[in-house]
């Protein structure tokens, strides 16, 4: 019995190390380095999240926006142009919630706007630093009827 436990414990060492190839890291291609701003009506929008995505490759990226209306990327994007889409703050959990005090759930952020295929907003990420502004309105994207 103990010499089949010790004839096996090579081929599981071989299977574990067969599992850890970091083959999760695949190459993007050239990338580039997203931040910029969004503003609401000329103000800086205070909470919220920026995603970018390209429909045609599936690639993404997105990053929180900040009290200042800065967001940043935490990681690079491949290049190429995307579509954007801009999500208010999600809502809070039942950790932080105070006992019997209302949920204010508000977004100025139009609907249109929280999807990238009714935005009409595109962002062209080029090799490198891409800084990106953008101007939203609370009424949403002209021409555009919201979902």
């Amino acid at each position: 019995m103990n010499r089949m436990i010790w004839s096996a414990v090579p081929l599981l060492v071989c299977g574990l190390m067969a599992g850890c190839g970091g083959g999760g890291s695949k190459d993007l291609g050239p990338t580039g380095k997203v931040d910029g701003a969004v503003t609401l009506d000329g103000n800086p929008l205070s909470a919220g999240s920026v995603a970018f995505y390209q429909s045609d490759t599936g690639q993404s990226g997105g990053g929180q926006i900040g009290a200042d209306g800065k967001f940043k990327f935490d990681y690079p994007v491949p290049i190429g142009k995307y579509q954007v889409s801009f999500q208010p703050p999600a809502p809070p959990t039942p950790d932080e919630l105070e006992p019997g005090k209302a949920i204010e759930q508000s977004t100025d952020i139009a609907p249109a706007y929280q999807d990238g295929s009714t935005s009409g907003i595109t962002a062209d990420v080029k090799e490198g630093p891409n800084s990106f502004t953008f101007e939203l309105t609370k009424r949403g994207p002209q021409g555009v009827t919201p979902p």
